[in-house]
């Protein structure tokens, strides 16, 4: 009896085992796992009215990545009608007139890496699978433009003509045009919320100069903020053109290239050089002190957008001491109770040409400490111990009137409010020598601000 017991206890795992084997295998017709058929590249084969995009995908040398049970794709599938108006459009006989490398952009722009019921989508950007190729290691997805406002629609001319179609490796929605990735200014003209810099720079011709170069930055403001900027100014046209201009840069700049510190945009000073914008991103995405990056990297074929919560005024060199945080003790020397009588800020705000331009050195923050250091070794001293008759004499020593020096065209001598300085010059440095013999070095040159230059130091020149 124990050894019946003890056999059956043996060979019942093997039975168990063998059931769920051929369980499994009659499950699997015998023994072969069954795959899905209604994949997205299935389902474009079986239905004629989108034949073009299936022989697009084919040719892109994707069947087999949009091919399978599995996967969170969502696919914009333009039936044939619209493709045969894309084709006409672009002026090619088909998708035989394709490169493999055409197709795959156009399929990729059609896709999604995400899956998107019609319902989920809302109003703003959305990254596709086509690139915006920089070189050969650099690439970023491009951008798709929805708009639910009104009736769900895409780049402003897509909509969606069969929702939610249900296939093994995501979701299809049929369409009835086909999707062109835009230029930054198709996104401006299509984005209700940045209509009013689009028409702006469409007033100023500024257009032409956008489209026709590739790799272009737009720091683009809210409409409502612009419109309410533009309405509180009386800019002459070439005022407004500067402003325009002041948001816009060379180059592909997404955030990821930012860093804290000065780039030049495109608008232009008195003396005709490139006027700077400066970057903090300790504080999260502020521009000149004053606009925040919002949206950020919104990639077109030719450029990327920044979306501002705020205009970009043409900066002054008071724009550039309130905003720069290595010149935050500079700032609150010049802004200090006792101070106020110079009326410092203000005056380096000017443009009547009073007093502008100017060449302002601007001391950095840690030439404040070891100033306060030198001036009062027993003391834990700080800017409140200098008094306002020495606090004045210093900062006038690092204002010049009436010029503004780039570092090639500094001379030997520079005449502060204050008195005259001695200037040492290398190619990319100078090192200026106060009435004490104290030297102090650049550490950033020719920040170009409309009514002047700054010049950043590492020393606070001392009376």
């Amino acid at each position: 009896m124990n050894y019946s017991i003890s056999k059956l206890t043996k060979i019942l795992p093997v039975l168990l085992f063998a059931c769920v084997l051929f369980s499994c295998q009659d499950d699997d017709d015998n023994g072969n796992v069954i795959e899905g058929n209604n994949s997205i590249i299935n389902y474009l084969q079986k239905n004629d009215q989108y034949s073009n995009i299936a022989a697009a995908i084919v040719k892109a040398g994707y069947e087999g990545t949009l091919d399978g049970n599995s996967g969170v794709y969502t696919f914009f599938a333009p039936d044939n009608g619209a493709m045969n108006l894309y084709f006409t459009t672009q002026g090619i006989s088909g998708v035989e007139a394709l490169s493999q490398e055409e197709a795959q952009q156009l399929v990729n722009y059609h896709l999604l890496l995400t899956p998107n019921n019609e319902e989920n989508f809302i109003t703003g950007y959305i990254k596709t699978n086509a690139k915006k190729v920089l070189n050969d290691s650099v690439s970023y997805n491009l951008d798709l433009f929805v708009d639910t406002e009104q009736d769900l629609i895409f780049n402003a001319q897509t909509q969606i003509s069969f929702p939610d179609i249900e296939v093994d490796n995501g979701v299809l929605h049929g369409i009835d045009r086909v999707l062109n990735p835009p230029s930054v200014s198709d996104f401006m003209q299509i984005d209700n919320r940045l209509q009013a810099y689009y028409d702006e720079l469409t007033t100023e011709n500024l257009l032409t100069e956008i489209d026709s170069e590739e790799n272009k930055t737009i720091f683009a403001p809210l409409g409502v903020e612009f419109e309410s900027f533009l309405n509180n100014q009386s800019l002459t046209p070439s005022e407004k053109e500067n402003f325009l201009k002041n948001h816009l840069m060379d180059g592909f700049l997404t955030t990821d290239f930012l860093k804290t510190g000065y780039l030049k945009n495109k608008a232009t000073a008195f003396n005709n050089e490139a006027i700077d914008t400066y970057f903090n991103l300790n504080l999260g995405l502020l521009l000149n002190g004053s606009s925040s990056i919002v949206q950020q990297d919104v990639i077109a074929t030719n450029g990327v957008i920044h979306i501002l919560d705020g205009v970009l005024e043409v900066p002054t060199l008071a724009t550039f001491i309130n905003a720069d945080a290595d010149l935050v003790k500079f700032q609150i020397a010049l802004t200090r109770d006792d101070q106020l009588p110079e009326d410092y800020i203000n005056r380096l705000m000017s443009t009547n040409g009073g007093e502008d331009p100017f060449t302002v050195f601007g001391p950095i923050n840690t030439a404040f400490d070891s100033a306060l250091l030198e001036l009062f070794p027993e003391q834990n001293a700080t800017l409140e111990d200098i008094d306002t008759a020495t606090l004045t004499s210093i900062l006038n020593n690092h204002i010049e009137t009436n010029n503004a020096f780039t570092l090639d065209n500094l001379p030997s001598n520079v005449n502060t409010l204050e008195g005259q300085l001695q200037v040492t010059k290398t190619d990319s440095t100078f090192t200026l020598t106060d009435a004490q013999l104290r030297t102090s070095n650049s550490v950033r040159v020719d920040i170009q601000a409309k009514n002047g230059l700054l010049h950043k130091i590492d020393t606070l020149l001392l009376p």
